[in-house]
């Protein structure tokens, strides 16, 4: 078989990627790719470099290439994106433990010190669910560098967690794992030892909410909700309108708004949605959102 050279740049419709190593704090070595319009000219819009975000556990991909899809529609409308891998996770150095809310933060501080590195002006960060608590935990800390927030499908930080919303989050994982259970290849998963029982299990049964001497993980050491206050950027905050935990969640950043969280806030949900907006009708009502969202001044 002849050998092939993989570039670090590749053409697709309307745009130009690049894949990228970002060095973080304590030596993290962070895979990420990097989405600019194909005609250099387009790159005109407001909030033009935005740093993308994924969720907790996941890679710079996003739930189902959601990060893919919605990266490279905004690169096509004249954006430039990076989606960046935190530490531990997708092709970032460290262990799957090594990451914890404020290193997460950390990680995306470097991120957004790239994207500043190659323009000037303020930045947009955008996550889904954990990574949206990124985002807005890096605007908290860097108030002045981040002028505008997307937050997806995002939860209250872990403080502000009730039991309420506990009860929704297992709810929610209940029904999905109800459904896969109807799927053949996914007692064939079991039977290999492909599935990994433990976490299934902390998801059904489980709080996020440590035991006695245990360290959460999603916590921060900062009060990010009270530093948040300080940030007087735009926010566009956007559930799926089936997610059992979006109306709590909606409530929550509809009072932190309330309390001076943000210059300017449009909520929005995403009729029919689930958590992660699996659906093509989902994504693109979700992605022509947010392009909408960012276009403005």
């Amino acid at each position: 078989m002849a050998s092939q050279t993989f570039a670090p740049h590749a053409t697709f419709d309307g745009e130009i990627r690049e894949a990228l190593t970002i060095e973080s704090a304590r030596g993290f070595r962070l895979g990420a790719t990097l989405h600019r319009p194909l005609d250099a000219s387009k790159n005109q819009q407001p909030s033009s470099h935005i740093l993308m975000l994924p969720g907790w556990s996941g890679p710079r991909t996003g739930p189902a290439e959601l990060l893919v899809l919605l990266a490279a529609e905004l690169a096509r409308a004249g954006h430039t994106v990076l989606r960046l891998d935190l530490r531990g996770r997708g092709d970032a150095t460290g262990r799957f433990e090594d990451g914890d809310l404020d290193g997460m933060i950390e990680d995306a501080a470097a991120g957004l010190s790239y994207l500043h590195s190659r323009g000037d002006g303020a930045v947009t960060v955008a996550g889904i669910c954990s990574g949206a608590n990124v985002a807005l935990g890096l605007a908290s800390l860097r108030p002045e560098a981040v002028g505008t927030a997307v937050a997806l499908s995002v939860l209250p930080f872990q403080p502000s967690r009730g039991t309420d919303l506990e009860r929704a989050r297992r709810w929610k994982n209940w029904k999905l794992f109800l459904g896969k259970l109807l799927r053949p290849r996914n007692w064939l998963r079991l039977l290999r030892g492909e599935v990994n029982v433990g976490r299934v299990k902390q998801g059904l049964t489980g709080s996020e909410k440590p035991g006695g001497g245990e360290r959460n993980l999603k916590d921060s050491a900062r009060d990010i909700e009270k530093a948040l206050e300080s940030w007087k950027g735009r926010a566009l905050f956007v559930w799926g309108a089936k997610d059992e935990e979006a109306a709590k969640a909606r409530a929550h950043f509809e009072a932190l708004h309330a309390r001076g969280v943000a210059g300017t806030a449009v909520f929005e949900d995403v009729p029919g949605a689930n958590h992660n907006f699996y659906g093509q009708g989902w994504r693109a009502q979700l992605s022509a959102k947010v392009c909408g969202f960012l276009a403005q001044a």
